[in-house]
């Protein structure tokens, strides 16, 4: 019987459950959990993504809420998967099924998730110093004048929601959604400077600062704008954005 196909979107938010065989532990001690927050911020650096809550309380399965942030979360849990197998070798094969995703498709879902993933007796986000590093999401309490407060998780970046549907598009009625618009959208970058596609493309600081532009315009994942700009890696992408990023703090 065929795999049912995941549900997938251009920057998605996932919630990710990993499971291991019955007789075996991901989690056989803490050390095991913090090698496992070091593969995670390793991860996060190679594929941008962001991470919006996880839980390590249980020693036989782990879960994630992600943000792919235009990455490919296939990728991104294959890399995350195969550097968690390799940590535990010694104890052979862990994983018999896949991971399970389910796209998270709005805010107030997201927020029931991030809810029962708290309602634990443990304490999900094991170790809490590294938690606040490698979680991009903050608690904002909204007072409604009820007895009760609503709350919202923002991007401790952007101060946006956590979850927005295709986030880099403002203006989603002028968004390039396919390679043929990106391909258009690169000639008239090139025309504005009066040079031709490859003479931009090798002009790395230029190169560079229109890609960040063309990133805030488009829901084409960092695979496809690589693509687009040259033949960059995704990686590549990544670091661009985060040097952009360290600039800006």
């Amino acid at each position: 019987m065929p795999r049912k196909a995941r549900e997938k979107m251009n920057f998605g938010t996932y919630l990710i459950q990993q499971t291991c065989i019955l007789d075996k532990k991901i989690f056989e001690s803490d050390n095991d959990r913090e090698e496992f927050l070091k593969i995670i911020e390793d991860k996060k650096k190679q594929f941008n993504f962001k991470i919006y809550g996880y839980c390590l309380a249980d020693d036989r399965k782990y879960k994630l809420i992600i943000y792919d942030n235009g990455s490919d979360i296939s990728k991104i849990m294959k890399s995350i998967n195969i550097s968690l197998a390799y940590f535990t070798k010694d104890r052979g094969k862990i994983f018999k099924e896949r991971y399970k995703s389910t796209l998270i498709k709005t805010p107030e879902i997201l927020e029931d998730i991030i809810n029962n993933l708290h309602s634990h007796d443990h304490c999900c986000e094991f170790n809490f110093d590294k938690a606040k590093e490698l979680i991009d999401c903050d608690i904002y309490f909204t007072p409604d004048g009820s007895k009760t407060e609503k709350f919202l998780y923002k991007d401790n970046f952007t101060n946006e929601i956590c979850i927005k549907i295709n986030p880099n598009c403002k203006n989603t009625a002028n968004c390039i959604r396919n390679i043929d618009q990106g391909k258009e959208v690169l000639k008239t970058i090139a025309d504005k400077y009066n040079v031709s596609i490859d003479e931009f493309l090798s002009d790395k600081k230029l190169r560079n600062e229109e890609l960040l532009n063309f990133r805030k315009i488009t829901t084409l994942s960092l695979k496809d704008i690589g693509l687009l700009f040259g033949g960059l890696t995704e990686s590549a992408i990544c670091k661009i954005i985060s040097r952009n990023n360290e600039v800006k703090k």
